[in-house]
């Protein structure tokens, strides 16, 4: 080799290294740029299936229109949530959602260990790690980070993500300049619904309770539970509820009644509903096709006779109406009363009578009714109306069929009482199942990109490398 092929072998030789070393300083400082553009204006994609680390649509539209200024502080250093578990890094993605779909809110992660002063401003909120401060003016909620999700049946692991409904209602609450308010009914034995009550509490309902016995409706609750009861009511008592229903002829109101299969018999209560055009009858109602039960023939599958009252379940969502009262509609118009089926059960349903022990094919009749509802409307300048619903079965909401993330018992409460009520227009998100993996490759398309990254590309990155080698060998 001459000096003069050596020197231009140096020189081009020198000139590809240059490139190859700009090319990667460019290429590093093109990810540091954009690493922080993203950090700054929230650029990200969720490629997962089912876009569980991005917030839905509503949230957006919400956070979008937000006027108020709101502040959210988690319990935690930054750090530990973005390295965290899986169920905490998906519950730290979607909350940074949050402040870059809207300028109202900031998000803040305050280290309880590193400030151990903090949650002493709170005196009256009890603040632990991981906790979520909502606030916005004087207006302050509190999110569990344990409430954010779903449970299997035994609390062994989590099925379900709430974090984008919780964060959601957690602001919808504290720019709200006050909560609908829920009474339950007592006095005659019933059993008090605790997870109903959580349920409504957690999604800004305010909740008290009274004693019919004693006491007069509260004349400022949209609505009223008289849950499963035991004895029959007294005529004093069904006057007082005529009488709130009635409301001096602003009307507004909302009765829900749960009934308990097992309860004393019930016909001062069942003559009131009657004139409303509801009924109640004797059994359980039971579904006969194994596929429309849970465990039990008398778990039976509800369907939604309604879908206006059911738009917030999603498409697998299945309400249980587990030992269910068959109930029914006298009637569907008199009188400006108004009946309407919201649940009922398939052709192979059917009623046990109280005292069978076995689902027999006589008992199969078709057309049994889990819930019903009654509307009655007065027509003037304005029209108003109160309801009474009826419910066969008060277990359907309460227990883990309220709490399990593996029925829609629970949002299929919470939306009908949103609907019938002043949170009608009430932002409602379905929870994102965290049951299945999110790829959706097959097994066929991950055997090729297998093949693809770990043999075909290292075989051919050699086969040019050796094609270069052995053109510049015999140059």
């Amino acid at each position: 080799m001459n000096k003069k092929e050596k020197n231009r072998r140096l020189k081009y030789g020198a000139l590809a290294t240059v490139i190859t070393v700009l090319g990667v300083l460019l290429v590093l400082a093109a990810n540091l740029v954009m690493d922080k553009l993203s950090e700054k204006y929230g650029w990200s994609v969720d490629l997962t299936a089912d876009e569980r680390y991005a917030v839905s649509q509503t949230t957006i539209d919400f956070l979008e229109g937000l006027e108020q200024d709101v502040t959210i502080q988690v319990m935690k250093d930054e750090e530990s949530l973005a390295t965290g578990s899986y169920y905490v890094v998906q519950a730290y993605q979607v909350m940074m959602n949050y402040p870059r779909y809207s300028d109202h809110v900031k998000l803040e992660f305050v280290d309880l260990v590193n400030n151990p002063t903090f949650a002493s401003k709170y005196p009256d909120l009890d603040l632990g790690a991981w906790d979520i401060l909502i606030q916005s003016g004087d207006r302050k909620e509190v999110v569990a980070f344990s409430q954010m999700y779903d449970y299997s049946d035994d609390g062994s692991w989590i099925t379900a993500s709430r974090v984008e409904e919780k964060m959601t209602n957690a602001i919808q609450s504290v720019i709200s300049e006050e909560k609908a308010r829920i009474t339950v009914l007592t006095g005659y034995g019933e059993t008090s619904p605790e997870d109903l009550i959580n349920l409504l509490e957690a999604n800004q309902f305010e909740v008290t309770s009274q004693s019919l016995l004693t006491e007069e409706i509260d004349p400022d609750a949209e609505s009223a539970i008289l849950f499963a009861p035991q004895n029959d009511l007294e005529s004093t008592s069904l006057k007082k509820l005529d009488a709130w229903l009635e409301n001096d002829g602003a009307q507004g109101k909302n009765l829900f009644v749960f009934l308990d299969p097992n309860s004393a018999a019930l016909p001062n209560l069942e003559a009131f509903l009657n004139e409303w055009g509801i009924g109640m009858e004797e059994g359980f109602a039971f579904e006969a096709n194994s596929s429309l039960y849970y465990e039990k023939p008398y778990y039976p599958v509800a369907q939604y006779a309604n879908t206006e009252y059911a738009d917030s379940i999603s498409g697998n969502g299945l309400t249980i109406l587990a030992l269910c009262r068959p109930v029914t509609t006298i009637f569907e118009s008199k009188d400006n009363y108004t009946t309407d089926v919201l649940l009922q059960f398939t052709a192979t349903s059917g009623v046990l009578p109280p005292d069978a022990d076995t689902v027999s094919q006589e008992n199969i009749t078709g057309d049994v009714k889990g819930m019903v509802m009654s509307s009655h409307s007065w027509y003037g300048s304005d029209v108003s109306t109160s309801r009474v619903v009826l419910s066969g079965s008060a277990m359907a909401f309460t227990g883990g069929l309220m709490t399990s993330g593996t029925f829609a018992n629970a949002d299929y409460i919470l939306g009908l009482f949103r609907k019938l009520g002043s949170q009608s227009g009430s932002v409602t998100i379905v929870p994102k199942d965290l049951t299945y993996t999110t790829h959706s490759m097959t097994s066929a398309q991950a055997n090729v990109a297998v093949w693809a990254l770990m043999i075909i590309l290292p075989v051919l990155v050699l086969v040019i490398g050796i094609v270069v080698w052995l053109r510049r060998k015999h140059r």
